[in-house]
């Protein structure tokens, strides 16, 4: 049977487009059949495989398909983290709270489709982490993990979304407004958070054609956007030919940084970050992933 691509587009578009009293998780719900249906049929993208594909190859699609599923978690995690003050004692976290019905509602919706539930609560890891809240402790020399907020979801070895976290550490290594209102890269909305992905710009149909960015854990590392061109792995990175590098001249550790966290987390702030810089080209595997990185955790 041929997969009819463009549900997910129009179940984000109900979300936007649904009478106020309109209930969320109901509307979701309504069909649940056909959304895990969709997602099955994405099944080719659960483990890596080439990078670049030639015109019309059926890849193209499902990353189209799934970068509409992400919208929806974006959406979900939006209302999940409203502007607001937080909970005494939450930390810094961005002006923004936490609403637990709706981060039900963002759990229920992709575990019950068929995503993997994790929350890789033993230790912080950028890669499978999204700060959103910060503990300052000056006496720290690492980022630990304090809290999980809400769990990640994986599709086989791909990752669809992280968890989020408080962490504590100290603002040498994490500055905590730096850390919580940076522009967050690979990821379509989150309130009043700067974001930046690459349908950011588009016409109406036109960002729809977006591809999922793809982060992998599997047996060889953790391979942060497989699909990028330039390896930053290498302190001097070797471009294609023919390739221009966006990022030129800015240094090696700070796009790393940028690449693991999706954003930047140290200060100071470089005025540009949010408009300049481009971090949709880098790729980077690695053995583990902690904050500090550690040399020897770079393939």
């Amino acid at each position: 049977m041929q997969t009819e691509y463009g549900w997910f587009r129009e179940l984000y578009d109900e979300l936007m487009y649904r009478p106020d009293d309109a209930d969320v998780g109901q509307l979701l719900h309504a069909h649940p059949e056909r959304s895990a249906a969709q997602l099955a049929a994405l099944a080719p993208l659960r483990h890596r495989q080439k990078r670049h594909r030639p015109a019309g190859d059926e890849l193209w699609n499902q990353l189209w398909e799934l970068y509409a599923l992400s919208r929806i978690s974006d959406y979900l995690l939006e209302l999940g983290c409203p502007d607001g003050e937080p909970a005494e004692g939450s930390g810094t976290t961005g002006v923004r709270r936490l609403d637990p019905t709706n981060l039900a509602v963002h759990e229920t919706f992709l575990s019950g489709i068929g995503f993997d539930r994790f929350e890789h609560g033993h230790e912080f890891s950028p890669f499978h982490h999204e700060i959103f809240a910060v503990e300052t402790d000056e006496s720290a020399v690492s980022a630990t993990l304090q809290e999980v907020l809400w769990p990640g979801f994986r599709f086989g070895d791909l990752q669809f979304c992280r968890a989020g976290v408080r962490v504590r550490a100290p603002s040498w290594l994490i500055d905590p407004d730096v850390a919580t209102r940076s522009t967050l890269h690979f990821t379509f909305r989150r309130g009043s958070r700067t974001t930046h992905d690459l349908s950011h710009g588009w016409g109406s149909n036109s960002q729809w054609r977006t591809e999922f960015t793809r982060f992998y854990e599997d047996g060889d590392g953790l391979h942060l956007n497989w699909d990028g061109r330039i390896d930053i792995g290498v302190d001097a990175p070797v471009l294609p030919d023919g390739y221009l590098d966006a990022n030129e001249g800015r240094p090696i550790d700070r796009r790393r940084e940028m690449l693991l966290h999706r954003c930047l987390v140290r200060a100071p702030l470089p005025p540009d970050e949010q408009h300049d810089w481009y971090p949709f080209e880098d790729r980077l595997t690695l053995r583990r992933s902690t904050w500090p990185l550690a040399a020897d955790a770079i393939v």
